[in-house]
């Protein structure tokens, strides 16, 4: 019941989290005046972070309805 794809999908959004924190401390002292790959940096923290919390708060919340349904169903026979 460890769901372990859930679970693989979970640390693949956490993986992307702490990722986009490497994207989110650089600067434009870090890239010595390229901005516009300063542009670039800035849109992908934005999406990695944003698909980071996706696939973990999903994968947690599909884990947690599955339980629900499971300890609700009214016509299991234990």
């Amino acid at each position: 019941m460890s769901s372990p794809q859930m679970n693989n999908l979970i640390v693949a959004g956490c993986v992307l989290c702490y990722l986009s924190v490497v994207f989110l401390g650089t600067d434009a002292s870090l890239l010595r005046g390229e901005s516009r790959a300063l542009t670039y940096i800035c849109s992908t923290r934005a999406w990695i972070l944003s698909v980071g919390f996706t696939l973990s708060f999903g994968a947690m919340f599909s884990k947690t309805w599955r339980v629900h349904c499971i300890f609700t169903n009214i016509s299991m026979s234990k």
